[in-house]
């Protein structure tokens, strides 16, 4: 009887992390905790926990009470659970922000002003980027093309650079064109709802780190402004003019000055950091670390229904919720081998401020984190059976995640790593990262056409209307917040995840 248990537990010793996460019980994941956590973080008391304000403040107060609550120490600054991120907040004043459009021909020139909001916003930006620029137009193509084809870019010495879309995955775009000389840019957006979306969630102020040491993993080194559907279409008809679109051009009829003035204040907002001690003695120096932004865009302007406030219930109290209902379980056992460092980091929205923070000054050791877990792509409102894995390639933390999904019975597939939320930050600083996303099959159970009815029922991302419902199905959020806890078990028991070289 003892030769078979000791057999069997030998045998088990030998199977993948992955596997031996996928044989575990399934974990005990409160529904409930889910539901009310989401409840009062996306409450209009905080009146969309914009970061900085004092609702965003009361959120990470709400956060630290639960963590002590469940048992967990406190991993932030002075033996307390929060970290201090100080910001600069930068208020754009309307009157004084114009774009000025001037177009020559033979017959002399004609200017035309564009004003802030209705012509064009400036786009997140730092004291670097924020700032005056001017210069004859070129047209770029889209961030892709200048990074496969840079040699079909027209000479950009002194010019501003008119780009389609926005840089996302291909932010390396904006350092090419920077170095080619391009002194600021105009990113062009196909609709005005989509401008709309920016003009929402870039909001009445820019906020930066206030330490200018600490290099943005969001915002490119070079001024940017994003330009209307109207001043687009201005733009854009000198372009095809010039035989340009998508052919990149050269436009030396058409000249832009931009103009930014802004009121800047310093303020603080706060990380909220929290431990559980790992199960092996041996291994809880090492860290997983789940990270998910507890901040959301605040108050802004009215919808068709009268509501000014953007409650971030799906982006993100469901990833914050996830968070503490992914402690709950581990707390109440079984733990990960290595410890779990839970981070619910601020500034997300206005550019990964508090990530690029902890991952400058942090309060651990970079050096102890095994990988980073984040949750940061809305609540699904069935449980997904497809996942993709932002940054798999750049780490075997990625290959582990998608072997965790398929010993699961799922699907997955790696996905490119992009800026766009705050999982970045830490692979850019060599520390493997990945960042997990539901979608973008069919849930569980249903067809792809009940699918994307059902996505398009409830996805109310970055809108006045991502309410907290009590209808609202909670099951897609347990089966996330599960893949995110069989992914640290696993990490736990994996040999430490290296990073991989790539372009």
């Amino acid at each position: 009887m003892v030769r078979n248990r000791l057999a069997a537990a030998l045998a088990l010793a030998w199977l993948p992390p992955a596997v031996l996460a996928a044989q575990t019980p399934a974990p005990r994941l409160d529904s409930l905790a889910l539901r009310a956590h989401t409840y009062f973080l996306a409450h209009d008391l905080l009146l969309g926990r914009a970061t900085g304000k004092p609702g965003a403040e009361l959120a990470a107060l709400y956060i630290a009470t639960q963590a002590e609550r469940l048992g967990l120490l406190p991993a932030g600054e002075q033996r307390s659970f929060f970290q201090a991120v100080p910001l600069v907040e930068a208020d754009i004043v309307p009157a004084r922000t114009i774009l000025e459009l001037t177009l020559l021909d033979s017959s002399g020139s004609a200017k035309t002003e564009y004003g802030y909001d209705t012509g064009f916003i400036p786009n997140a930006g730092t004291a670097r980027t924020l700032v005056p620029f001017a210069g004859p137009a070129a047209f770029v193509g889209s961030p892709r093309s200048v990074l496969e084809q840079p040699e079909s870019l027209p000479p950009l010495a002194g010019r501003v650079a008119l780009v389609n879309g926005l840089f996302g995955p291909e932010a390396a775009a904006a350092d090419t064109l920077k170095s080619r000389g391009a002194v600021g840019i105009v990113h062009l957006l196909p609709d005005a709802p989509l401008y709309r979306l920016y003009v929402d969630s870039r909001g009445a102020a820019r906020l930066f780190l206030a330490d200018s040491a600490i290099v943005s993993s969001f915002v490119p080194d070079i001024p940017a402004v994003i330009a209307s559907p109207m001043l687009m279409r201005a733009l854009m008809a000198r372009v095809a003019a010039a035989g340009g679109a998508p052919r990149p051009v050269a436009l030396a009829d058409v000249l832009l000055s931009v103009r930014i003035a802004a009121r800047p204040r310093f303020l603080v907002s706060r990380n909220v950091a929290a431990l559980l001690p790992g199960a092996d003695a041996a291994r809880r120096g090492e860290l997983i670390v789940y990270t998910a932004h507890l901040d959301h865009l605040g108050v802004g302007p009215r919808d068709a229904a009268g509501d000014s406030i953007f409650n971030g219930f799906s982006d993100n109290a469901a990833g914050a919720a996830m968070l503490l209902a992914i402690a709950q379980s581990m707390a109440a056992g079984p733990r990960p081998a290595r410890s779990v460092l839970f981070l619910w980091l601020t500034g997300e929205e206005r550019g990964l401020l508090g990530s690029d923070y902890f991952v400058a000054r942090p309060t651990v050791r970079l050096a102890s984190i095994a990988g980073v877990i984040n949750l940061d792509a809305g609540a699904p409102p069935a449980p997904s059976v497809e996942w993709r894995v932002s940054g798999a390639a750049r780490s075997s933390l990625g290959e582990l995640a998608l072997d965790v999904a398929r010993a699961a019975g799922w699907r997955a597939t790696a996905a490119p790593a992009s800026p766009n939320t705050d999982y970045f930050p830490f692979l850019r600083a060599g520390v493997p990262a990945v960042f997990l996303v539901p979608g973008p099959g069919a849930y569980e159970g249903m067809t792809l056409e009940e699918s994307q009815a059902l996505r398009a029922q409830w996805d109310h991302y970055h809108r006045q209307s991502d309410n907290w419902r009590a209808d609202y199905p909670f099951r897609g959020l347990l089966r996330y917040a599960e893949y995110a806890w069989r992914l640290g078990m696993a990490l736990g028991a994996a040999p430490k995840p290296r990073m991989i070289a790539g372009p």
